[in-house]
């Protein structure tokens, strides 16, 4: 891939991290000692993480993509060893921090994608430049979007449309399914050109849509949240937080569904010797509702709008 990591790292301002503010206020307190997030990207979050907490903490910083972590490490150099970066999926998280499983004090994910990536016509994320049909977060994976999009039935792309909540889904799968099987879908704008085939106004919002649905499916980024999710009771320790930052209803509701899951007090028949219900105690919510960036955030920072932060405390 024909990257240029000085001029990356040159444009180290792209990507402003979502309401940094309110999950570091979240996240720091006095006893915090070991910090993880799952997606440090470019480092905006874990930076604000580290600034606003006591030199005691470490932080280890988790994400697929090789180059964001390059961009990573060089930001987060002057704050030395407090910094442990690793290259991973965090959907194996339990894997990556067997080194603290249960000493975890706070944890962020961050569901978005990075402005790094989107600007980057090579890597094919962005519905307004030309680029390879890839999507890749790792770009060592064998799946990529044009693997996808050549194996895939109608059925399936139909559902997966459906799913990230297009409502033209039948429409658009069947532009597209028609456009690989005239030869004529090879690139970001192929893709795009299928959707704008069918969607004649608000084609932005169907775009994102569209793109979204099939760069998760090539990441397996739902899999991934859940399987971290899951994971989270055997991370943290007592009174370790969770932080999860979703931009979408498909992502908010695994997540929504995962804290309530284990909020709830288990109503299996006393003197069961184990739970089946599910609904076990582990967590307590700390919002109830998701927060929300402010009119001001979103006026600075656009991309922030569709944001939903919640988060929760290990019992």
């Amino acid at each position: 891939m024909n990257t240029d990591r000085t001029d990356q790292w040159e444009h180290r301002n792209w990507h402003v991290p979502v309401m940094a503010d309110k999950i570091t206020q979240l996240l720091i307190r006095p006893s915090t000692h070991i910090v993880v997030d799952c997606t440090v990207g470019t480092g905006g979050h874990s930076l604000a993480i580290l600034e606003a907490a006591g030199k005691q903490t470490i932080l280890v910083g988790i994400d697929m993509d090789e180059n964001a972590l390059a961009i990573a490490r060089e930001r987060l150099k002057p704050l030395g060893r407090r910094v442990i970066l690793k290259r991973g999926n965090y959907g194996k998280i339990t894997e990556l921090l067997k080194d603290y499983l249960g000493r975890v004090d706070s944890l962020l994910i961050d569901c978005g994608i990075s402005r790094l990536q989107i600007t980057n016509s090579d890597r094919g994320f962005s519905f307004d430049h030309e680029g390879p049909l890839d999507m890749r977060f790792d770009n060592a994976a064998s799946m990529t979007a044009e693997k996808l999009l050549k194996g895939i039935s109608f059925e399936e792309l139909r559902s997966l449309l459906s799913h990230f909540g297009e409502p033209r889904a039948s429409s658009i799968a069947k532009a597209i399914l028609e456009r690989r099987d005239s030869g004529k879908l090879s690139t970001t704008l192929d893709l795009a050109g299928a959707v704008k085939a069918v969607v004649k106004r608000k084609q932005a919002k169907s775009l994102a849509r569209v793109f979204l649905a099939i760069r998760a499916c090539v990441n397996n980024e739902l899999e991934n949240l859940k399987s971290a999710l899951e994971s989270l009771k055997n991370v943290l320790g007592k009174g370790g937080r969770a932080c999860v930052i979703t931009y979408h209803s498909a992502e908010d509701t695994i997540v929504k569904q995962a804290f309530r899951k284990y909020s709830g007090k288990c109503i299996c028949p006393p003197g069961s010797i184990t739970c089946r219900c599910g609904r076990i105690g582990i967590f307590r919510q700390l919002t109830r509702k998701p927060l929300v960036p402010s009119a001001d955030e979103i006026r600075g920072n656009p991309s922030a709008r569709s944001a939903k932060i919640r988060v929760v405390e290990k019992m």
